[in-house]
């Protein structure tokens, strides 16, 4: 699929997650951000750097504002998505322990963090990054034992007491994907990762379509 049309040379800062360059070429452009989730434990990977290259233009063409709209949005959702799933599946975030040690009687932990404070703010960034119903699989049982984030009874953000990452060895370090538009409103993101062990490339798909609240993924990207 295509995309057509030049790119300005620069693009703004995505707050706390990416930052973004645009170098114009004759059918592509190329895009670096930083995607370095909050959420890491002790055992932090280092800030990761994403690069982006638009697919030649061979098939459906959008005109350059929906072509810069729909790069704009993929770049955000790359970032959000690995953000939602360093919170929710592979690292988590610290907590605090319960006084003298004890288990919490309501089985949730306080999220020891400066970044996330409340589950509205977590919620939010799963809203914005995800369809409906993938976006509530994350918020109610993403690994299958019930939500890992709660408000708890003093009102402070907690963690599920038995969090058990996933077992993940992919890296997210100097990724790079493609934006493939299907129609105005739909638009595939092919993405290139490694294998953390052996270092193989690792291949990636996913979608983003457009709603009256934004682009968002159907599905959360593993």
């Amino acid at each position: 699929m295509s995309i057509k049309g030049k790119y300005p040379e620069s693009t703004p800062l995505y707050v706390g997650f990416l930052s973004a360059g645009v170098v114009a070429a004759i059918a592509a452009f190329i895009i670096v951000m930083n995607v370095a989730p909050a959420s890491e434990k002790v055992d932090k990977t280092p800030e990761t750097t994403t690069t982006t290259t638009a697919a030649q233009p061979v098939g459906f063409e959008v005109d350059d504002a929906l072509a810069e709209e729909m790069k704009d949005a993929a770049q955000e959702l790359v970032a959000n998505n690995y953000e939602v799933l360093s919170l929710y599946y592979i690292h988590g975030m610290d907590h605090k322990d319960e006084p003298y040690g004890n288990t919490p009687e309501d089985g949730y932990y306080t999220v020891d963090s400066d970044e996330y404070t409340s589950l509205a703010q977590l919620e939010e960034l799963v809203d914005s990054t995800f369809l409906t119903e993938q976006a509530r699989t994350v918020k109610s049982n993403p690994l299958s034992y019930g939500p890992i984030y709660k408000e708890r009874n003093n009102g402070d953000l907690g963690i599920i007491a038995n969090f058990t990452p996933m077992d993940y060895d992919i890296s997210w370090e100097n990724p790079q994907f493609s934006i493939e538009p299907q129609s105005e409103t739909d638009c595939v993101i092919n993405i290139t990762l490694h294998n953390r062990t052996s270092g193989d490339e690792v291949k990636l798909a996913g979608e983003m379509t457009k709603t009256e609240e934004g682009w968002r993924l159907k599905t959360i990207l593993f």
